[in-house]
């Protein structure tokens, strides 16, 4: 978009946005939904087509035409001033946005529920019976597991300059779409593009867009974003695929927090892994010369190596649910009051260097690193990392389904993704938003989501990489 756009583009969106929320707020719409018992309904797919328009009119569906479109053009304004001001390092272009946004969500929160606080009914707009406390207690069991992990792996030497070789980025770039282009994307349903900030969007059942960047300074950067926002776009490209969802609000993922389990899994447990590697180092040597003097347990221990790190997307899979600690702890004090807009980046140094063990040089690197805010996702965050923790879940079910884990290895090794797609579109994409996240996890693996399988996970990996 032209960069003086910006003013009408708010507006437009502003104006489709009311639009919309005068649809789906339809009184006659209201009326039908509210006749409806889902419990009466035979099909699992039309009890939670109910109950999903039932929760909307319970939530956001509570607010006017015009407090929607006051919310879209906000932020579409503000996400242009976060771009300028990350670009020029200067926070004070972006906070005074930054408050208004607080303010209005504040305001959003009291009118969807006035009795709830304010973060925790935020919360619940991105997961279904999510809460502070709930969120805080995984975090607080989390937060010194890895802790004692990175101390472990903390001494141990692994060399990363290669991973900031010189490139051509045309050839990497045709390696990614190569990519995930076995992994299953379906370049005639959906697009890839550039952007500041990666991100994955569903305009349609047919239109499923994601961008990526090589802005970072190392080559493995650009191939993990494509690969975690593939993982978004499969879940989506494929439960738009099913014709008793098709068209619906159920015809994509279900939840955030599931979304990200979706991304998260390809990102760390397919593309960090070993098995990955056999059957891609060749590739990538020839995409990048200068990686064929480096062995492969060299290269494995460079892109899983556990150290301190200021960007939150390229964070190694251990320090990164210390990124959203941060970010949780944060706006919530944002949000109550106890921290105010102009305390933030202050405050953002001083938790980096607590949790993560990482000194920020500047706002950019710091609590100007993120779009999120800028797009008024307030209680986004934490889905990053309860993703995560799925993610390994869903992972030993995998290898069980497969017949173990030497099975998988040995298929993921031949490139055959095809096992890991059928196996997610049979128990999780196919469905889309028929279930929740609580209730796709149980389906999967028979169990709740439980912390204790992912610091397994975690235990195991790198116990193996750094022989502890």
């Amino acid at each position: 978009m032209p960069e003086e756009n910006v003013d009408e583009r708010s507006r437009q969106q502003a104006a489709l946005s009311a639009v919309i929320q005068k649809k789906a707020t339809d009184r006659a719409l209201r009326s039908v939904v509210d006749s409806i018992d889902e419990q009466e309904l035979s099909s699992a797919a039309d009890r939670a087509l109910v109950r999903r328009h039932k929760r909307f009119l319970r939530t956001e569906g509570c607010l006017d035409e015009d407090f929607v479109a006051e919310e879209k053009k906000l932020t579409c304004v503000a996400s242009a001033f976060w771009q300028k001001a990350r670009a020029e390092n200067d926070f004070s272009l972006f906070a005074p946005y930054l408050e208004k946004i607080i303010s209005h969500l504040r305001t959003k929160a009291g009118l969807i529920d006035s009795s709830a606080d304010c973060y925790d009914t935020l919360l619940s707009l991105y997961e279904e019976d999510s809460g502070a406390d709930k969120i805080s207690a995984v975090f607080d069991e989390l937060e010194p597991f890895i802790h004692d992990l990175i101390v472990k792996t903390g001494g141990k030497s692994a060399d990363t300059s290669f991973l900031c070789v010189p490139y051509d980025e045309q050839k990497l770039h045709s390696y990614c779409l190569d990519l995930i282009g076995k992994m299953g994307f379906d370049f005639k349903r959906g697009a890839v593009s550039l952007s500041a900030h990666p991100f994955t969007s569903f305009l349609g059942t047919d239109d499923i867009r994601i961008t990526t960047r090589y802005s970072d300074p190392g080559w493995f950067d650009p191939v993990a974003t494509i690969v975690h926002e593939c993982g978004h776009a499969l879940y989506d490209m494929n439960a738009a695929l099913n014709p008793e969802i098709r068209g619906t609000s159920l015809g994509y993922g279900s939840s955030m927090s599931l979304h990200e389990s979706m991304s998260r899994f390809w990102e760390n447990m397919i593309l960090r892994s070993r098995a990955f590697w056999l059957g891609q180092y060749p590739e990538i040597c020839k995409v990048i010369p200068d990686m064929q003097s480096v062995p492969l347990d060299s290269f494995l221990k460079a892109v899983n190596k556990a150290e301190p790190s200021a960007i939150r997307v390229n964070a190694d899979e251990l320090t990164y649910p210390m990124h959203i600690i941060l970010r949780f702890r944060l706006e919530k004090a944002l949000i109550s009051g106890q921290l105010s807009v102009n305390e933030l980046p202050s405050k953002w140094n001083e938790l980096s260097e607590q949790l993560i063990g990482y000194e920020v040089r500047n706002d950019s690197e710091g609590c100007l690193q993120d779009s999120h805010w800028a797009g008024g996702l307030f209680g986004y965050f934490p889905s990053y990392a309860m993703g995560s923790i799925a993610a390994a879940s869903f992972y030993a079910a995998l290898e069980e389904s497969a017949g173990g884990p030497d099975v998988l290895e040995a298929e993921i090794a031949a490139g055959n993704f095809g096992l890991i797609s059928s196996f997610l579109n049979d128990r999780i994409w196919r469905f889309g938003s028929v279930y929740t996240f609580e209730e796709t996890v149980r389906r999967v693996t028979g169990r709740q989501l439980d912390i204790s399988g992912y610091k397994v996970y975690l235990e195991r990996k790198y116990s193996s990489l750094y022989n502890l």
